[in-house]
């Protein structure tokens, strides 16, 4: 019998964890909705900067508001990134590199644990929840580190293109 309530609580407590990550993210962050055009953002952040890196289209914006209780700087960046569609799938928060210790806990103990991946970097990343995907990065810069905080949604329709439209 004791067994049965163990299993049971363990089952009720993954689930719990299971569905906080989409419940937090799953519509949207900063006032913005996954899927929303270039221009949608940037008037919920007229000071941001377009950025285009080949195919790639962000909208960066300094912006130092307290995240997860962490104080950032002023300068601090938010990056938005859009798919070829242009359109809003994952947001990058910037830390200081000295915040990653304390990122990671907070996020595991919002979320669960996270699982590091076999990357270059220090990055730690959380199990897709209903198409939203959590990371945490360290990434070195010019004299220091910077961690990153991405949350990525990968719910959007895909492009409705015949094979012709693609060049087959």
């Amino acid at each position: 019998m004791k067994s049965f309530i163990f299993i049971l609580l363990a089952c009720v407590q993954f689930n719990v964890f299971a569905e906080e990550i989409s419940k937090v993210f799953g519509e949207g962050v900063f006032d913005t909705s996954w899927g929303n055009t270039i221009e949608e953002v940037k008037e919920t952040f007229p000071k941001g900067t377009i950025k285009k890196y080949s195919e790639i289209t962000q909208l960066s914006v300094k912006d130092g508001r307290s995240v997860f209780g962490l104080a950032r700087d002023k300068k601090s960046q938010i990056i938005f990134s859009f798919d070829s569609e242009e359109r809003l799938i994952a947001v990058g928060v910037y830390f200081d590199g000295d915040d990653f210790t304390s990122l990671m806990l907070k996020l595991n103990t919002l979320f669960g644990e996270g699982t590091k991946l076999d990357t270059g970097v220090l990055a730690i990343q959380w199990p897709k929840d209903n198409e939203v995907v959590l990371t945490l990065s360290m990434i070195p810069s010019s004299f220091s580190t910077e961690t990153i905080f991405t949350i990525a949604y990968y719910g959007l329709n895909k492009p409705n293109k015949s094979k012709k439209q693609l060049g087959f």
